[in-house]
């Protein structure tokens, strides 16, 4: 599985994500590979609506409807059409604390999740917490063009050993190759941002993409 982290791009804003996300549908159809755009709220809808593909959240806080002036609620995502959301992103990071009521509370609204730790140490910790999808990124090889996976190629074999969640790898993560190498280390799949969003085709991007997970 793909996740296409959108973060805030004006790439993959309004009018631009609907272009940007369109040949997702057909792509997976033809492909069987489960992709799942993590879109802004402000996009979700439409998305939803436009296309007619899963689409994540990026974030949510955990409450409940009411007096939340500023909050993110779990309510409104789902209602908006969201299936799923990510929880913990570098970009976003949360206390422990937090990040386990977030999880506890995206459950209760029915949302899927990919909990991201940072180090093996809490990888191991949030597996425990029984996420459905958890990810192992470190946030110093974000956005640098090299795959985590030329330095990290130990610690991803231990965690496919020893967690019990499907292991999402990302960080640097670029190519269809860089793809390929996490599926045959024993991940499940891949997060990723900016080689896809402002990729000069991002339809080749992601095409490539997924031709790395069925190699």
């Amino acid at each position: 599985m793909i996740f296409l982290s959108l973060k805030t791009y004006k790439e993959a804003t309004g009018d631009s994500v609907i272009k940007l996300l369109s040949p997702v549908k057909s792509i997976l159809q033809e492909s069987g590979v489960q992709i799942f755009p993590v879109a802004q709220p402000s996009d979700i809808y439409r998305i939803k609506k436009e296309l007619g593909i899963e689409v994540w959240a990026q974030h949510m806080d955990p409450i409940d409807p009411g007096k939340n002036m500023g909050w993110l609620s779990p309510y409104a995502l789902k209602d908006a059409g969201a299936a799923g959301v990510v929880i913990n992103h570098s970009e976003h990071k949360l206390d422990k604390e937090t990040a386990k009521k977030t999880l506890d509370k995206a459950k209760e609204y029915g949302f899927k999740t990919l909990l991201i730790g940072h180090n093996v140490e809490d990888v191991i910790e949030f597996d425990s917490w029984e996420p459905d999808y958890i990810s192992y990124e470190r946030p110093d090889m974000i956005g640098g063009g090299v795959s985590m996976l030329t330095v990290e190629k130990d610690n991803v074999l231990k965690l496919v050993s020893d967690l019990k969640r499907p292991l999402i790898i990302g960080a640097g993560v670029s190519t269809g190759e860089d793809v390929r190498q996490a599926i045959s280390l024993g991940a499940k799949g891949a997060i990723l941002a900016s080689a896809f969003v402002l990729s000069s085709n991002p339809e080749a991007k992601l095409r490539e993409l997924v031709a790395g997970l069925k190699s």
